[in-house]
């Protein structure tokens, strides 16, 4: 198992490399979490391809690209492969940790009107996972895994309803079809922020799309408004700023319905781990005041977030043979500190308390300290 993973590592560094072979304009993003290494070093690479091609209208954006995310994924089993209940409803304490090795392509044309103000676009996709055990069941030799209970399944006989991603050999390959629009009317200067963006995205799949293995089958629909205010800010005579305080204040709704929905699409996160429950309403909001201090650069910065956020569950859950109706409320509040060095490296401290946790669980405080670099 462990010469798997360092071999898929290994392919996935060498693919970058190939990729950024070609013509056109190439973007690349990193990825880091406190899981592994406690942040310090990446463990998901974004690369995108832009195909050289005209603008079809003078000031709006032509795009055509291609974008590969690939990586590392941590995740917890919320729901029981037997029926699809809750874990945290029946025994919140149960730890139920994994990892799942993935990558997603895409092809995406989008087509930007009124100088980018709106944007629409459509895309073509798939994506790939393989789920294994935890890192400390292979490291520390732990005979107690989520898959497997010494040399016995966990899940005998299970059909994984409630993770359909993690059937039979916990390999999937999905494709799908996706559409965009965006109104986006915010001034974004990195430390002020001003105006509204607007975004709705429709994601769709099933056992007649071409390739797709039958382990997704879902409709999903997404709608996100940022609202931003700066409050109050002092600039220096080169244009950056001294100091600055933002309002921001995010809302998503996210629906879907479908027999097979695999977790990374669920959506629902409120902050760190804490999520609402996967049901087929699920309503998110983050308001947060940010202290940006002095910029050294125009992405070289201090900040200080104090934040409040909840997330609303409604309906039936999802992946489940339970026909009973939820509405469970999560909230947290908390602050958030970091350093920002050139938009590559960061570092950070964030704390927060779960006010209202899901079912179960217990109130709790979470913190968190950590540094991510990436390009």
């Amino acid at each position: 198992m462990k010469k798997t993973i360092c071999i898929i590592a290994a392919l996935l560094v060498i693919g970058a490399n190939l990729f950024a072979i070609g013509f056109g304009y190439h973007i690349i993003e990193a990825k880091a979490e406190m899981e592994f290494a406690s942040g310090i070093f990446p463990i998901a690479l974004n690369y995108q391809f832009n195909f050289p091609m005209p603008d079809f209208i003078p000031g709006s954006s032509t795009l055509l690209t291609f974008r590969l995310d690939n990586g590392l994924d941590f995740r917890t089993l919320k729901q029981s492969p037997y029926d699809g209940s809750f874990y945290s409803e029946v025994d919140p304490s149960l730890d139920l940790d994994y990892m799942t090795v993935y990558d997603e392509f895409n092809l995406i044309f989008e087509q930007g009107v009124w100088n980018n103000h709106i944007t629409a676009g459509i895309s073509l996709g798939g994506r790939f996972e393989n789920a294994y055990e935890a890192i400390d069941f292979m490291i520390d030799d732990n005979d107690q895994g989520l898959f497997w209970d010494g040399d016995k399944e966990r899940f005998p006989g299970a059909s994984f309803i409630g993770a359909p991603e993690l059937g039979g050999d916990r390999s999937v390959f999905q494709t799908h079809l996706s559409a965009r629009l965006e109104l986006d009317f915010m001034d974004d200067q990195v430390v002020r922020r001003d105006g509204a963006r607007l975004e709705s995205y429709f994601k769709i799949t099933g056992p007649w799309m071409p390739l797709n293995d039958g382990s997704a089958d879902y409709i999903l629909s997404r709608n996100t408004l940022n609202i931003s205010k700066t409050l109050f800010s002092v600039r220096r005579e080169s244009g950056k700023s001294w100091m600055s305080f933002v309002f921001d204040n995010d809302t998503t709704y996210r629906y879907i319905i479908g027999d097979k929905i695999p977790q990374y699409l669920q959506g629902g996160d409120v902050w760190d781990e804490v999520a609402a429950p996967a049901t087929t309403h699920v309503i998110t909001n983050r308001s947060a005041i940010t202290w940006y201090g002095p910029q050294i650069t125009d992405d070289t910065y201090p900040a200080v977030s104090l934040f409040y956020s909840i997330g609303l569950s409604m309906g039936q859950a999802l992946n489940s043979t339970s026909d009973k109706d939820y509405s469970e409320l999560v909230a947290v509040y908390g602050i958030e500190t970091e350093i920002m060095i050139l938009d590559i490296a960061k570092l950070y401290w964030q704390w927060g308390f779960v006010t209202n946790p899901v079912f179960n669980e217990e109130c709790r405080a979470i913190s968190r300290i950590g540094f991510t670099f990436g390009v």
